[in-house]
């Protein structure tokens, strides 16, 4: 008998991706979530639970995993955020003991959550890394401009304990920054300031094992939110590209990493340069898409970690293309807002607006719909489009400041 296996993570897209790809095996799954996002309605889930939010209550999350792990029989834990992962290296001993967790020990962890320690292993292993500041408070932005010439990318530091899903920022000008920051802001993670990179961003996903890639996939981000750099909205599998598979392979090696990853790059198609980015330790945003071309990955992990050797084939199937539907009209909302002050935004919407019929092609692949689990893609769907519908209402009316506020984490789990 498989025992089941237990997800712990908020991000529907990933989180039921993985879930459906072991259920299919005949692997029963629970979800486990500690951002108070909707409940994941999927026929994949055998149960879903509430843990207390583990930055807030550390020894009452603790607590309540472990009751969920006892009660559940889990013989494994998969992590599919940074929360979560955060989460499980700051107990990672007490867990351990009793499941097997999903991505390495702390001491190797902590060196994907903390940006400037991966930054530093790419340039010891000769990989290309944009010009980075690290900064403690708004404050430390000025003048910087003349280290690192304007746009930016501003982003946090560390991974560790953070819900939010969009978690980078591109300031091109000054006034963008006094803007952003009118009064003095400290930092908490200090954040990482870096020259913008023209180009696409470009994921390399595998899965590493006994320092070896058992599995390579590869991905093109079309649109990404926020626009100019972040999350994929849509994507195209691509075949892997040897130089970039080669560098992913010596940094997650250099790393010591075991499992799942995805090295994240900028590539400008015009001259073939080549800038790395980041690594998620974890399951990406579009895990979705090889799945749908034919190379399980979740379920591939699963084998490893349970000591089969899985049969992974030589290729899969490029060119096909992926969508996540909730994050596209997301960006789409975001977009309208910023056309009314920025003519790259405007360039962009209309952009967006002429390709909306081919991305929404019958051919494109959802990141989250199933025709025989839908409700999770109805569900999440519903979700952004009343939160959106809510602050378009409250800047029409112009209701009381407190109308129509949400803190940052409902906004995270309304995402």
């Amino acid at each position: 008998m498989k025992r089941p296996v237990l997800i712990l993570g908020w991000i529907p897209r990933i989180a039921l991706a993985v879930a459906r790809s072991l259920n299919r095996r005949g692997i029963e799954v629970d979800l486990a979530d500690c951002v108070r996002a909707p409940e994941s309605k999927s026929r994949a889930v055998r149960n879903f639970y509430r843990l207390p939010y583990p930055n807030d209550s550390p020894r009452e999350f603790l607590s309540e995993l472990q009751k969920v792990l006892a009660a559940g029989r889990h013989d494994l834990l998969i992590p599919t955020d940074d929360v979560a992962i955060s989460a499980l290296m700051e107990h990672y001993e007490q867990i351990s003991s009793s499941v097997q967790i999903g991505c390495p020990p702390p001491e190797i962890t902590h060196k994907i959550l903390h940006k400037e320690e991966t930054l530093e292993a790419a340039n010891q292993c000769g990989l290309r890394v944009p010009g980075t500041v690290i900064v403690s408070s708004s404050a430390d932005l000025w003048g910087l401009e003349r280290e690192i010439p304007l746009p930016w990318i501003l982003k946090p530091s560390a991974k560790e304990k953070r819900f939010e899903e969009f978690t980078s920022l591109r300031v091109n000008t000054l006034e963008d920054v006094r803007a952003k920051y009118p009064q003095f802001m400290r930092f908490d993670p200090p954040m990482l300031v870096q020259g913008y990179c023209e180009g696409v961003g470009v994921g390399v996903q595998m899965l590493m094992h006994n320092r070896q890639p058992l599995a390579i996939f590869q991905h093109r981000r079309l649109k990404e939110l926020p626009y100019g750099g972040g999350v994929a909205v849509t994507a195209v599998a691509e075949e892997p590209d040897a130089r970039l598979v080669g560098w992913s392979v010596k940094l997650l090696r250099k790393l010591q990493w075991e499992g799942v990853a995805m090295v994240e790059f900028r590539v400008n198609l015009a001259t073939g340069d080549a800038m790395f980015m980041e690594v998620n330790g974890r399951y990406w945003g579009s895990v979705s898409l090889p799945i749908a071309v034919g190379l399980d990955v979740p379920y591939y992990h699963w084998q490893v970690l349970h000591g089969e050797q899985p049969k992974i084939p030589d290729g899969y199937e490029t060119g096909t293309r992926w969508r996540w539907t909730a994050g596209y009209f997301n960006r789409l909302y975001r977009l309208i807002v910023l056309a009314r002050q920025s003519a790259d935004a405007r360039a962009e919407l209309k952009r967006t607006l002429a390709q909306l019929p081919a991305d929404f092609s019958g051919s494109i692949r959802d990141a989250l719909f199933d025709s025989s689990d839908p409700l999770p893609a109805i569900l999440e769907l519903a979700h952004t489009v009343f939160f959106f519908s809510k602050l378009t209402f409250t800047s029409i009316y112009k209701r009381s400041p407190g109308f129509g506020k949400a803190t940052s984490r409902s906004k995270a789990a309304l995402l």
